[in-house]
């Protein structure tokens, strides 16, 4: 196969499987606490992928372990995207629904958008900046829309949940991608994850009697086609494609967990969530499109 398609079909792979993940999510924290489960999953799958790494590896091409300074890199990266970021979004499925969640965690290159123009110290665009106009706007839908579980608190957390993620995207960048990066940034942001449900006491709520076995299936399902799958995939093309290209996730993930949530959730579409989601959907696809348009050789990751 040529390998210059393997980073366009991990990156169809995160739009499938990550958008799967909301509903994962939804159902593994019915029963089970957000943080703990978000915690035990990436450390299951971290292990479970380091080892595959290792043991079917040529013996001669075996991946060297990170050095200090890159596990440092890989270490913090593992924090804003998984502790943070995975770990809010978590915590606010046990209140929002899997839809409005994943629409507003769309805004996510809306943030990318304004990181990265000050990373790179340059102005952002016209098309752009009605971007972000459109966006705020279907975010303020958004949080505003009415949902049986939802209120403004944990709508903030997905919102401060998608700057996270968004700022660990960038922060990615900065760093020669490493072959083990993807176990390590689970194993380290999965440890955390762990140590901060202990200290919210989510221990005093943990019964394996009374998990349900959706939620296993879910846990299941998140650690291996959300975690070892879909994570991997996107540690891969995150450092092998453009940013703009990246994030079209962004704009896929969305409608495939609104999809499922109707599907299997029954979730009700309103006129908030419908408004509010094509406004973000939308501002996200003129951001990108209005980036590309511009993007050079130079923005290659």
């Amino acid at each position: 196969m040529n390998r210059g398609y393997l980073p366009w079909i991990a990156l169809i792979a995160v739009w499938i499987l990550w958008g799967s993940t909301y509903l994962a999510i939804r159902v593994a924290v019915e029963t089970i606490p957000p943080y703990l489960m978000i915690g035990v999953r990436y450390v299951i799958a971290g292990t479970l992928l380091l080892g595959l790494h290792r043991a079917l590896a040529p013996s001669d091409k075996k991946p060297p372990l990170p050095s200090l300074k890159q596990l440092l890199h890989i270490g913090v990266t593992g924090v804003l995207l998984l502790t943070i970021g995975n770990g809010l979004l978590s915590v606010s499925e046990t209140r929002i629904d899997t839809s409005i969640a994943a629409l507003l965690l769309a805004s996510t290159p809306i943030f990318m958008l304004v990181l990265e123009a000050i990373r790179v110290r340059k102005p952002i665009g016209t098309a752009s900046i009605a971007g972000l106009l459109v966006g705020t706007l279907g975010i303020a839908l958004l949080v505003g829309a009415p949902s049986g579980r939802g209120d403004l608190f944990y709508a903030g957390l997905i919102l401060l949940s998608a700057f996270s993620w968004a700022l660990g995207s960038v922060y990615a960048r900065g760093a020669e991608h490493h072959p083990l990066a993807a176990p390590f940034e689970m194993l380290t942001g999965g440890a955390l994850a762990i140590v901060v449900g202990l200290c919210v006491g989510e221990a005093a709520h943990v019964s394996l009697a009374q998990v349900s076995l959706q939620s296993w299936l879910g846990m299941l399902w998140l650690i291996t086609g959300g975690a070892m799958a879909g994570y991997t995939a996107f540690a891969y093309v995150v450092r092998t494609l453009p940013a703009a290209t990246v994030s079209t996730y962004a704009y896929v993930n969305p409608v495939v967990a609104v999809l499922l949530g109707v599907t299997f959730l029954h979730e009700p579409i309103t006129w908030n969530v419908a408004a509010g989601g094509a406004a973000v959907l939308a501002s996200v696809i003129v951001i990108l499109l209005g980036n590309r348009a511009v993007e050079s050789d130079a923005d290659v990751i």
